[in-house]
């Protein structure tokens, strides 16, 4: 998985299904680094299972129209060269792309006949695309090239399984409540609705970025083009001295993930973003001193 991840990832796969948890650069250049994700598909063993997780948790990125073509290439080289590949395609948050020349479809499509040596699964559900956190739906979709009706039959018991051993069941609420929304006529209008807003707090940060070139100096902002989060690495201060700050003076909640400050703006309405801004770069400030 690339080094910013979503930190369940590790007690998910690492913890709970005992898989050797490997990391790769996430980022080169601003752009989403393929060539360390290729070298990781490549190094020692011949099983591998890669997390692509768009948008991506932290830090809100997903890939480009010009990199999923290189992405799904190394895949390809990895799987020509003998490597068998789970390629687990975290969905959570799609559509949520907020600029041009962003992909906007899942790659689940661009794996699922790609090679009898790739696995494609993919993962998404109502939790986030629908704006619905408290339902918790999700859905696992698997393909591979040649796969028959036997082989999908046994990878859907083994995941029925493992749901069953983790979480037992969703609740059957849930699922109800979201097939009553799927139906309903108003769902594509209020769900467009949903996504303006956050559109507009992702315009508001641009905005912020622009009109204040100082930030450059106190952290870095994470490549960001979509999801509900964005990050930015403090300069020359610990991350987590910077989260406790931002607590204890300034009343602002974040999370610290992969050494980055995640900051949520699906959850902070677009007339407060200037102030948290400016609360980060005032806690960065008082640490330096």
């Amino acid at each position: 998985m690339p080094d910013l991840f979503w930190d369940n990832y590790e007690l998910i796969f690492g913890e709970a299904v005992g898989c050797k948890v490997a990391h790769f650069n996430t980022f080169k250049d601003g752009a989403f680094d393929c060539e360390a994700m290729k070298a990781a598909l490549m190094a020692e063993g011949e099983k591998k299972v890669l997390i692509l997780n768009f948008p991506n948790n932290p830090t809100g990125y997903t890939a480009t129209d010009e990199e999923v073509p290189r992405i799904v290439e190394a895949v390809r080289s990895a799987a020509e060269a003998g490597k068998k590949i789970v390629v687990i395609l975290d969905d959570a948050y799609f559509g949520l792309v907020y600029e041009e020349g962003v992909h906007r479809e899942s790659l689940f499509s661009l794996f699922a006949t790609l090679s009898k040596n790739v696995l494609a699964v993919k993962l998404d559900g109502a939790t986030k695309e629908d704006y619905v956190w408290g339902l918790r739906v999700g859905f696992i979709s698997f393909a591979f090239k040649g796969a028959t009706e036997a082989q999908l039959k046994a990878l859907e018991a083994k995941a029925a399984g493992n749901v069953r051993s983790g979480v037992s069941n969703i609740s059957s609420i849930g699922q109800h409540l979201a097939v009553a929304a799927f139906g309903d006529p108003c769902y594509k209008v209020q769900k467009k609705a949903k996504f303006e807003v956050l559109y507009a707090r992702y315009r508001e940060i641009r905005r912020i970025f622009e009109e204040h070139p100082e930030y450059a100096e106190l952290f870095e902002a994470m490549p960001f083009n979509s999801g509900y989060f964005m990050c930015v690495k403090p300069k020359g201060i610990d991350s987590e001295s910077v989260r406790r700050r931002l607590i204890e003076a300034y009343s602002t909640g974040t999370i610290v993930l992969s050494g980055l400050i995640r900051l949520s703006f699906s959850t902070v309405p677009k007339a407060k973003l200037e102030t948290l801004f400016a609360n980060v770069a005032n806690a960065i400030k008082d640490l330096r001193q």
